[in-house]
């Protein structure tokens, strides 16, 4: 993968983190003959985008639903934030995290009838991290699948990965396994087409309007019956947010992804449930730690006096309300990286950055060139943060973006030091390997090679799970500490839902819902 394709993949997580997926829609249920009374007839859901396919291999993860309605992966990601068996019932980590012995469930057949074997999981797995598969990056350190036996399988890798098994549930397109048939007729794996996988619904083309609708049934060879909760399925596109909010007003659809435009009347409508969790970390990103475009910025004491510039709190509160959650570190609470240490580590303290500065021999200031981008309310930050950073002196110069490629561009062509940035917040590996090595284009746009940083990821990378979280920490108090970013808040993920809907809830361990998860309340 050349590093043009994996910045943009990874830009694409920032931003569809950023971004608002609305929901909404309904067709004709279709009956499954192993429905019972306690199982709805119907949920109706919507996205804000159409699918960009059905292969579970090719679905942009930011869109998953239409992928984990179909497709049951190795190993499920609960609500709980905890492994669960999933086509796997059972499966052991190697020492150093190289290596993964799993045993398939007995029994399990894909809608198609034909088994679930360990033969048709290597293929599965092998076509995902082939190069015709939009997300090999998952499986890129695969080394070798062996089967072991019927239901067996021994997973090699060529490099630790301390989220071995979190690349093989849901979260991650090739945990999702493809049946044999539909390997062998993969470029007709598209929306017009039967889903081919062993998961509670079956896709249904006849039904469905791509672009519009897409329609899905309850599949009558699913292993696990009690996991379907409704006969039919339905997701509907519906881009504006608030229409999506008035169908549900109006009790055409059960559930949306909220927006902060619409979060207050949503709040203010009876018979609307709320969930939201802090999530999406947005600041700055200090690119030129080296000081190479903006000599300033190689001075650590000038990059901590950015983070005492700027009043959190008051930018929070300002942009996004009651669902603002102001934050100095880029790990949210809930996820392995998170410390009370680091976020009392920054408060806002102009007097102290204007210390630092003169300290550091900028008594009088600088010119700080920024590139932001008008998506997600990055300009809207930038703009607030800009007269802050001016009171001590940081006269930021900034580049307002209005499309992707100069936006990415301009975080590693070296004439911006610093960028607007929002990433959702992950597990400390991934927010390393994403946005610290210096191969991580294109958040780490001047190749910050810091042995310090490289380190600890490495660390955590061949860490037992009990050493993880210490590693973890460590590394984002660094990061904090050295001031590599200057995080200002955690906007929300934002659900809303009809009352009486059950399992509509989030938490920084498990930040999304599944449709799956959601039922018809007792």
């Amino acid at each position: 993968m050349n590093n043009d394709s994996r910045s943009r993949r990874h830009l694409g997580v920032a931003l569809a983190a950023i971004a608002a997926v609305a929901l909404a829609g309904c067709t004709d249920p279709t009956p499954s003959p192993d429905a019972t009374s306690e199982v709805g007839d119907l949920l109706t859901v919507a996205v804000a985008a159409p699918a960009t396919g059905i292969n579970p291999a090719s679905v942009n993860t930011a869109f998953a639903d239409f992928a984990t309605i179909a497709y049951e992966p190795l190993i499920r990601f609960s609500p709980g934030g905890n492994y669960e068996p999933g086509l796997a019932e059972s499966w052991t980590v190697g020492d150093g995290n190289t290596t993964m012995s799993l045993q398939l469930r007995d029994g399990v057949e894909f809608s198609d009838g034909t088994a679930v074997t360990a033969e048709a999981v290597k293929a599965s797995l092998e076509y995902c991290a082939s190069e015709t598969s939009v997300n090999a990056q998952v499986l890129q350190d695969l080394a070798s699948i062996e089967v072991t036996g019927e239901l067996n399988l021994e997973i090699e890798l060529s490099a630790p990965n301390p989220l071995f098994e979190y690349m093989l549930t849901q979260r991650q397109g090739c945990g999702m396994i493809i049946s044999p048939a539909g390997l062998d007729n993969i470029d007709d794996l598209t929306v017009d087409a039967e889903s081919a996988g062993a998961g509670p619904y079956i896709y249904q083309p006849s039904q469905s309007v791509p672009g519009d609708s897409y329609t899905y049934a309850a599949n009558p060879l699913y292993f696990e019956p009690e996991r379907q909760h409704y006969r039919t399925i339905v997701l509907k596109v519906i881009a504006q947010p608030q229409a999506a909010l008035n169908a549900l007003t109006t009790g055409q659809i059960d559930m949306a992804t909220g927006d902060l435009s619409t979060a207050a009347q949503a709040a203010g409508t009876p018979g609307i449930q709320i969930a939201s969790t802090p999530f999406i970390w947005a600041g700055l990103n200090l690119i030129d730690r080296d000081g190479e475009t903006t000599a300033a910025l190689g001075d650590v004491r000038v990059r901590q006096a950015i983070n005492y510039a700027i009043d959190r709190e008051a930018v929070a509160t300002a942009l996004l309300g009651e669902f603002g959650v102001a934050t100095g570190q880029p790990s949210a609470e809930g996820f392995d990286g998170w410390s009370q240490e680091a976020a009392d580590f920054y408060s806002y303290d102009p007097q102290k950055a204007k210390d630092l500065l003169a300290e550091a021999g900028y008594a009088d200031g600088f010119d700080l060139p920024v590139i932001t981008v008008a998506f997600g309310g990055l300009d809207t930050l930038t703009t607030a943060i800009t007269p802050m950073l001016a009171e001590v002196g940081i006269r930021v110069n900034a580049l307002v973006s209005t499309d992707e490629k100069t936006y990415i561009d301009g975080m590693y062509n070296r004439q911006y030091s610093a960028a607007a940035v929002g990433y959702g917040s992950q597990p400390m590996y991934l927010m390393g390997t994403a946005l610290v090595l210096p191969s991580a284009l294109p958040f780490n746009g001047f190749g910050t090679d810091d042995p310090t940083a490289v380190g600890l990821v490495d660390q955590i990378r061949s860490a037992d799970a009990d050493a993880q979280a210490a590693y973890a920490q460590e590394l984002n108090l660094y990061l904090v500490e050295q001031a590599w970013f200057a995080p200002v808040m955690f906007g929300p993920v934002l659900y809303y839902a009809r009352e009486g809907l059950a399992g509509v809830e989030v938490s920084g361990e498990y930040p999304t819902i599944s449709v799956l998860d959601v039922s018809n309340g007792s």
